[in-house]
């Protein structure tokens, strides 16, 4: 592993896990002990494991584990029977003896020790309750992409179905979980509850030995994570490939600098960079919008306000809408590369042309086009500056290099935005079109 992507790995884990999940992105294999896997890609091996190991552990039980117990019964023959301790069951006899007219005997039975069992049925609800919430926020960001992901291209119909395909597998190890579950139910058949406590003694066949092993990975995950997965994942996790994580990086810099001159997101932004999506920016009453890979198509309005007008379908990474001149909207567009190549840094200036407002502003009573007033791109550049392709600065590079970081340059980059959308948003408060 590189150090420029170690170096992405620990700054977007710091921020979340969830961002180093291929997503919608094509994916890198790296070795498991390196990295931390996200929080949902760790419960759903967790929850394969678990189930997958139900079968076993309730075999070896029934097998290796059931306890001899004797069923007492009461017999009138004293065949492998004693006493018994009842005072109705002894009566007098002819000559005035008290002697016995029933005995207690006892029958085998094979009774399975349920102890176990209710440990296995704790460690599958603990599961089954981390799985509740991950869903509930993982389908959130799935419905928010999916807002973003209308488009009649191959592109846009294979992110639809990856999207659908997670919340597929999230389905899927519901239902493992409650199939496992009803196993267990359906195996006691008596009031059955889940038990924290480690079952003593402890069954020794192979499968339990093995769910021992792990317990505690599975009871308290984030203090084992890393040692756990790279058992069950033979030593390799996969994450998303290196210019995904790098363009995920970029977007949460560009929130740490909106938050250090004044603008503040109330919502969770993970979804959004993790899924593509909407991040709403507040600040003195005003709100901006930060696009995060919004698909344009071509004469199709898009929820920014914004279509594409000279291509089928184009996609930047990032997009920020503001307020603009005349009641309307403009925006910024900043599309991450790791390439350092000019000539693939300039190509970025193409989405001026590529992408316009749906509404239209006027100049001198005309009514024009509203383009992006800007589309840069983000370089890792080992400068301390931001470099112009042209005079007027609407196309450029802001130096973002994880490994010699230097926020200035993106500051001043979004302290022009700041500028434009506080003077732009106050004018609108004071006029109306």
């Amino acid at each position: 592993m590189t150090p420029f992507l170690q170096q992405l790995i620990e700054d977007l884990k710091e921020f979340s896990s969830e961002l180093l999940t291929p997503g919608l992105n094509t994916s890198q294999q790296v070795v498991s002990g390196m990295v931390t896997v996200s929080n949902t890609t760790a419960l759903l091996n967790a929850i394969d494991f678990l189930t997958a190991l139900v079968p076993l552990l309730v075999a070896e039980l029934q097998t290796s584990d059931s306890t001899n117990k004797l069923v007492m019964h009461y017999t009138p023959s004293p065949k492998r029977a004693v006493m018994s301790h009842r005072p109705s069951d002894y009566q007098y006899d002819s000559r005035k003896r008290l002697l016995p007219a029933r005995w207690i005997t006892g029958i085998p039975a094979d009774e399975l020790d349920i102890r176990p069992l209710r440990w296995l049925l704790f460690l599958l609800e603990l599961q089954q309750d981390a799985l509740e919430e991950i869903q509930a926020r993982t389908n959130k960001y799935i419905d928010n992409s999916l807002l973003t992901q209308k488009g009649d291209s191959s592109y846009a119909q294979n992110d639809r179905a990856t999207l659908l395909s997670m919340r597929l597998r999230l389905s899927e190890a519901q239902a493992n979980l409650e199939h496992a579950r009803t196993t267990l139910l359906r195996l006691v058949q008596q009031r059955f509850v889940p038990s924290a406590t480690v079952p003593y003694p402890y069954p020794r066949s192979p499968a339990w030995t093995r769910l021992r092993m792990y317990a505690q990975q599975l009871i308290h995950p984030t203090d084992y994570l890393p040692g756990y997965l790279q058992n069950l994942l033979q030593g390799t996790v996969e994450i998303a490939d290196t210019p995904y994580l790098y363009q995920r990086w970029c977007g949460v810099k560009l929130l740490r600098g909106f938050e250090q001159i004044g603008w503040i997101s109330y919502d969770d932004p993970v979804g959004a960079l993790f899924l593509g999506g909407e991040i709403q920016l507040h600040k003195k009453g005003l709100h901006i919008s930060l696009w995060v890979e919004p698909r344009f198509v071509k004469r199709r309005a898009h929820p920014s306000g914004f279509n594409c007008k000279s291509a089928v379908e184009t996609h930047p990474d990032y997009m920020i809408v503001t307020p603009g001149a005349n009641g309307g909207v403009d925006a910024f567009i900043l599309d991450p590369t790791t390439t350092i190549d000019v000539e693939i840094r300039r190509t970025k200036s193409r989405y001026i042309d590529m992408i316009e407002a749906v509404g239209m502003t006027t100049l001198a009573g005309i009514p024009v086009v509203r383009n992006p007033l800007r589309a840069w791109s983000a370089a890792p550049l080992h400068k301390s500056h931001c470099e112009l392709d042209d005079v007027e600065g609407r196309t450029g590079t802001i130096p973002m290099h994880p490994l010699d970081w230097y926020e200035q340059p993106l500051l001043e980059w979004l302290r022009d935005i700041d500028g434009y959308a506080l003077a732009w948003g106050k004018y609108a408060e004071t006029h109306v079109y």
